[in-house]
Formats: structure tokens, C-alpha cells, sequence
């Protein structure tokens, strides 16, 4: 059977069930850890990052063609209950939590920027749901998951261990596999062919 399969509203909800208790989680869990400090501000940007992410997969445009190979579903997985390994028990302020928390807000705002130029066609699984070349999308390719790592990058400075560092690392590792397998649905179409030898790198400029 073809990894590339057609949707069936069936599969589309029982997909935004699944995502919606996963994130649920991972919201859950911030919000015990932000709770238990609350001035620790970078929980608490991760925490509203997470929500609006949640608010995203349940207003999502309906995808024609979706991805759902083993490597692409664990992938996803990995990446929407990432957040619940995630602690800040036991972590190093490698930098003062102001300067996490303005990385952070770089990473968020150009996150959302990204979001709101995808629209609807925002999604978890490597999915076709349309092309989007405006705004952030002429910088890199894949503009979400670059507001994601910085994010990631103001969290870790202050929020620090072994763990959280593994955690990311492997989320990221997971985010390439994403990254190449939604490629191969969108390469499918000319404009997109068109696109990508327009904007060179898929996430950060000058590495991937």
C-alpha cells in the first residue's frame, strides 16, 4: 500500500482527536510546571506556544493527501508529546531569564507570523493542504519549525540539563525526518518545484 494515501473525514478527526489529547497534555504539563514558579517566564512563553499550536490543528484545512508511513506517524507522535519530557527541575540558567525569555518572543513572533501566512493549511502529519510562498515562507522553507528552534534555543539557555537538551535534540532529529517526507508530497506539484529552487534552505539559512 502507498504511504501516500487519500483522507476520509473518518481519518481527519480520529488524527485532530489524537493531536488534541497529546497537546492537551503537554499544555497540562507546562502549566503544572509554570504553577509551581511562576516567574519562570520561559515555561509560561512555551506553555502559550503550546495552546496556540492546539488552537491551530483544530481549525485546520482538511488535507487531500497525507503521509502516514510508520517513520512519518512515529515522527509526529514524538513531536506533539515532546513537551510533557521536557523539566525544569534540576536545570541551569546558563543566561538570565530575560534574555531567554526575549529569544523566545523573537521565536514565537516569527512562529505566528509563519502561522498566520500558512492559514489553514497548518498541520501535523506531512500532508498536502496547499502551497504558501508569501511572507516568512520567502525566507526558509518550512518558517514554523525555524520560530520553533529558536524558541527552543531561548527555553534551553534557561532551562538547561542533559535531559531537556536529549529531549530537543531528538524533537529536532524528528522535525527532519518531517521536514523530507512532506517535501516528497509537495514535490509532486510544479509550483512547488518551482518554489523550492527559489528558497534554497528548508529551515535555517545557510545550514539545512
Amino acid at each position: 500500500m502507498s504511504d501516500r494515501i487519500s483522507e476520509t473525514a473518518l481519518t481527519e478527526w480520529l488524527l485532530r482527536g489524537f493531536a488534541l489529547i497529546a497537546c492537551g497534555l503537554a499544555v497540562s504539563n507546562l502549566a503544572s510546571s509554570w504553577w509551581a514558579d511562576t516567574s519562570r517566564l520561559t515555561i509560561l512563553i512555551l506553555l502559550l506556544s503550546e495552546f496556540y499550536t492546539l488552537t491551530l490543528v483544530l481549525i485546520a484545512r482538511r488535507a487531500t493527501v497525507r503521509d502516514l508511513s510508520p517513520i512519518a506517524v512515529i515522527a509526529t507522535t514524538y513531536a506533539l508529546f515532546f513537551v510533557v519530557l521536557l523539566s525544569a527541575d534540576g536545570t541551569q540558567r546558563l543566561v538570565p531569564e530575560a534574555l531567554g525569555v526575549a529569544t523566545q518572543v523573537v521565536g514565537i513572533s516569527w512562529q505566528v507570523a509563519s502561522k498566520v501566512t500558512l492559514g489553514r493549511s497548518f498541520g501535523l502529519l506531512p500532508a498536502r493542504r496547499g502551497i504558501v510562498v508569501a511572507g516568512p515562507y520567502r525566507v526558509v522553507r518550512h518558517p514554523i519549525y525555524l520560530g520553533y528552534l529558536i524558541g527552543h534555543v531561548g527555553f534551553l539557555a534557561v532551562n538547561c540539563s542533559l535531559r531537556n537538551l536529549v529531549v530537543l535534540g531528538v524533537f529536532y532529529a524528528a522535525q527532519v525526518i518531517r521536514i523530507v517526507r512532506e517535501e516528497r508530497l509537495l514535490c509532486a506539484s510544479a509550483e512547488y518545484l518551482e518554489y523550492r529552487g527559489r528558497v534554497r534552505w528548508r529551515l535555517v539559512p545557510g545550514v539545512f
